[in-house]
């Protein structure tokens, strides 16, 4: 089972929420930006993995007893005062609003993606995206056009994330298959992944991918 929350920085408390460990990375950061980011980004993951704890097993832990790291990769991980809980998490944000998603999987791959919807350069899509994924949106324009390409963007994100990659690799090493609708889809909608084995480093397991819109921007979280 998947696992969601989006927050703003508008949300995010004036009291202590951080462990020790966070503190002391916090302190580390040198921008304003920065440290907004990270902040909005660990409140949303212990606010998320707080509430899926609760659902599981009854029990409701502190914020300030669980502690967002990331491990040698760089993805991220926690810790718990509790053992019997794993999961796995992704964590992103984009102009002001985080997206965490979990997976009730110790070390499944998954890969959260959130991106504001708005135009790209002209060539965009010809410059990062696949030939299948072109295909899609051949023909597009307007709003269509914009939210489309939006939404293969944030995919591929979310792919590469789950594969523990980030943008390391070509982007046409994925092909995110979204196809266009004239209503962007206010619910979980699936999407085919196809992975090009030829151009990553190992080979891919299989991926499932989902894509909606909120408030403006577009989620999507690839789950293996």
């Amino acid at each position: 089972m998947i696992h969601w929350l989006t927050q703003t920085h508008h949300e995010i408390p004036a009291c202590d929420y951080l462990t020790e460990t966070e503190l002391a990375r916090f302190q580390e950061l040198k921008t304003d930006k920065r440290r907004a980011d990270w902040l909005l980004g660990r409140w949303t993951a212990k606010r998320l993995l707080q509430t899926v704890i609760w659902e599981t097993n009854g029990v409701t832990l502190p914020l300030d007893m669980i502690t967002i790291t990331n491990n040698a990769d760089g993805v991220p991980d926690y810790r718990l005062p509790i053992t019997d809980h794993r999961f796995s998490i992704s964590i992103s944000h984009a102009h002001g609003r985080a997206f965490v998603a979990a997976t009730e999987r110790a070390h499944a791959p998954i890969g959260a993606d959130i991106e504001l919807i708005q135009s790209r350069p002209v060539g965009f899509a010809e410059e990062y995206f696949t030939l299948a994924e072109i295909a899609l949106g051949y023909g597009l324009v307007g709003q269509e056009r914009v939210v489309w390409e939006t939404a293969v963007w944030s995919a591929k994100e979310a792919v590469l994330k789950a594969l523990h990659l980030g943008l390391s690799v070509n982007t046409r090493a994925v092909s995110c298959l979204i196809e266009p609708v004239a209503q962007p889809p206010g619910i979980w909608t699936p999407f085919a992944i196809r992975c090009d084995n030829g151009r990553l480093p190992r080979p891919a397991p299989p991926l499932t991918g989902w894509w909606r819109v909120e408030d403006g921007f577009v989620l999507t979280i690839a789950v293996g």
